[in-house]
């Protein structure tokens, strides 16, 4: 199947970028009427943000992005704060994850710089909503779950919002990733265990071992990018079918949770399960023996 052409004049790009804008308004519409169906714009938006993106011209999507935001503004007149806080980021994250598929990124950085995008922009709409409509996302979302009184809500805060924005990234990227060949792209991932994943994941387990000592939430944040790096990272041992990785990884995940047990009760109250990381950095270690050091011993002797 021959690749779909990319939108070239203004009126091309001007009408597709008006159907995907369509598109949006009518399910932000709709959340308004069902509230329900507010978890599925969640999921939506990202995505019809990089089709625009991968099909039509970058020149041309302030102009989506604008139109998208000014029509769900007026649409939702008496809820601007749900356009605020769902859209503006679901489209920045989404032209954001656009631009990555194209310069060819592996699918863990296109889905780990998305979600930190989402996230930010998530964090940034929280003060501009109270200021704008006087409402507090935060106190509504712990209220819808009963925990307004919850003594570490500060905890729960970010690790929730990591979740749904990387779950809405990991949505826009499996339903994406089989269409990308119609746009004439491919996905770059390396068949080995890149140095940059091995890196991520030593850097996170260490800082959410220092945040734990400083600030709580942010090492719980760091303990769930370890989370996410290291599922990578298991995938890819896993993949090379080693003896060594096949010992190694149920040793240390034994080691770990024995060394857990031990010095969970040091933390404060709950800082205790960032020990976690323990595995993770475990994990990193046979990463390094079995990709950086066994392979570099193989190929000396080979020589």
């Amino acid at each position: 199947m021959e690749p779909a052409k990319k939108k070239e004049t203004l009126v091309q790009n001007i009408a597709y970028m008006a159907i995907m804008a369509a598109i949006n308004v009518v399910f932000v519409l709709l959340t308004t009427l069902v509230p329900v169906l507010l978890f599925l714009i969640v999921f939506v938006l990202p995505l019809t943000s990089v089709i625009v993106t991968l099909h039509c011209k970058k020149i041309y999507f302030p102009i989506y992005a604008t139109a998208t935001i000014g029509l769900c503004m007026l649409v939702t007149i008496w809820k601007i704060d749900d356009t605020i806080f769902y859209v503006i980021p679901s489209i920045i994250s989404g032209f954001i994850f656009g631009l990555l598929i194209e310069k060819r990124f592996p699918s863990f950085w296109i889905i780990f710089i998305t979600t930190i995008v989402q996230i930010g922009f998530t964090y940034a709409s929280i003060p501009l909503i109270k200021v704008m409509v006087g409402r507090n996302i935060v106190t509504d979302f712990a209220t819808i779950f009963s925990l307004q009184d919850f003594e570490y809500l500060d905890y729960v805060v970010p690790c929730f919002i990591f979740f749904i924005s990387l779950a809405q990234e990991i949505i826009a990227f499996i339903i994406i990733r089989n269409e990308l060949p119609k746009f004439g792209y491919e996905l770059n991932d390396p068949k080995r265990l890149p140095l940059s994943l091995f890196i991520s994941l030593v850097s996170s387990s260490i800082l959410a071992f220092i945040f734990m000592f400083v600030y709580g939430p942010i090492g719980y944040l760091f303990t769930l990018f370890s989370l996410f790096f290291g599922i990578y990272a298991i995938g890819y041992l896993i993949n090379d079918r080693n003896l060594f990785v096949y010992i190694a990884l149920p040793s240390s995940l034994i080691l770990s949770i024995f060394l857990f047990a031990g010095l969970y009760s040091l933390a404060d109250k709950p800082n205790g399960l960032i020990f976690i990381n323990i595995f993770f950095f475990t994990e990193a270690i046979i990463v390094l023996i079995n990709n950086y050091l066994l392979k570099r011993r193989n190929i000396d002797t080979i020589k």
